[in-house]
């Protein structure tokens, strides 16, 4: 007889913990909805990217600072430097950011993720993060676009800070009015994740 009321004991036990814990699942707030949305055609990294429209360069993440890195620590590169104020293309990674980052993202030459509530500006983001300003989404959340994506604008050099953020870039580049246009469009159906890797 003791051993039953000992089985019964426990298993009340048992099922009162998992009631306790379906509670508390219940009581957690619901976790906002990040699902990464379709790329949009204009943003589309394909196999063979082809040449960049007219009045456009591509420029590389390994081509934004001066290699070997000297004394005086990161320099812009004279590549850079060149293309401040022109229409360029970059292929790299949208930075996956908690929250949602408002009028501009991140592009970066590695998939990444940051919080900036939990770890304010103290990531390992690579220093040659540059910063998308996304014309005409001044407070508009950006859509979480998956895998590679190529992005075009007109290129600036130099420290600026994000006043949403308090983040300072050394590198920034504001998309082209039409890609901005597509890539808020962009819904939240997922897509298969580009393989391409960047140059």
């Amino acid at each position: 007889m003791p051993f039953l009321f000992r089985s019964i004991a426990l298993a009340a036990a048992l099922a009162g913990g998992t009631a306790i814990e379906s509670a508390a699942v219940a009581a957690q707030p619901a976790a906002t909805s990040s699902a990464p949305a379709r790329v949009p055609s204009s943003l589309v990294v394909r196999k063979d990217l082809g040449k960049p429209a007219a009045g456009v360069t591509d420029l590389k993440f390994h081509d934004i600072f001066k290699t070997p890195v000297g004394d005086k620590g990161l320099e812009p590169s004279a590549t850079l430097l060149a293309l401040d104020a022109k229409r360029v293309r970059m292929v790299g990674y949208m930075v996956r950011q908690q929250p949602a980052p408002k009028g501009t993202f991140l592009l970066s030459p590695l998939a990444a993720e940051i919080s900036d509530e939990d770890e304010p500006l103290a990531d390992d983001l690579p220093p040659s993060i540059v910063a998308i300003e996304v014309t005409g989404a001044a407070n508009q959340p950006i859509p979480l676009l998956p895998g590679l994506i190529q992005v075009t604008g007109v290129l600036h050099v130099g420290a600026k800070t994000d006043a949403a953020s308090g983040r300072v870039s050394a590198v920034q580049i504001a998309l082209d009015a039409p890609v901005a246009k597509a890539l808020l469009g962009a819904n939240s159906a997922p897509t298969r994740p580009s393989r391409t890797g960047t140059r």
